[in-house]
């Protein structure tokens, strides 16, 4: 069996996402809010999809269905998300920010943006723009091949 023929471009992908998961982890040892890696995944997937399932989140989060019950426990424990039925399902449990989780997070982004600020002067306004830019495009290439991947096949 021959082994899947890599290339180059896919090293490379693979080489942004290691570099991502590593800028994140390094902005959270540097930013002066605690707030814990776990929590900040939550309302930051809470904030991307609006409300969702448990189980859709804990799919979205690559979690067990009891972690991420848990999780979205501590949540809502501290305000930053509600449990309300779901109107397609009387036996499921949407669960969505609160106003307090949305300025939880945006306060957890501000931390994030003060302890970078000084640290990146020698990256120009621009440079950074079209890195960001070059991140959201690949980012929208990979979900909506994830979208397509995820659709049902008819068979032929």
């Amino acid at each position: 069996m021959q082994p899947y023929p890599w290339t180059e471009k896919d090293d490379t992908v693979v080489d942004l996402i290691v570099t991502a998961g590593r800028l994140t982890r390094s902005v959270g040892e540097i930013s002066a809010d605690d707030l814990p890696r776990a929590i900040v995944r939550a309302l930051a997937v809470l904030d991307h999809h609006g409300a969702l399932r448990i189980g859709d989140f804990a799919r979205i989060d690559r979690s067990s269905q009891p972690s991420a019950t848990a999780l979205i426990g501590r949540l809502v424990s501290q305000g930053y998300a509600s449990r309300r039925r779901d109107p397609a399902d009387s036996r499921g449990v949407l669960v969505e920010l609160t106003p307090v989780g949305r300025a939880r997070l945006a306060a957890f982004r501000a931390a994030v943006r003060n302890a970078l600020s000084d640290r990146l002067a020698g990256f120009d306004t621009e440079r950074l723009a079209r890195m960001a830019g070059d991140l959201r495009e690949l980012l929208a290439a990979i979900d909506t091949a994830a979208e397509q991947d995820s659709l049902p096949r008819t068979p032929s």
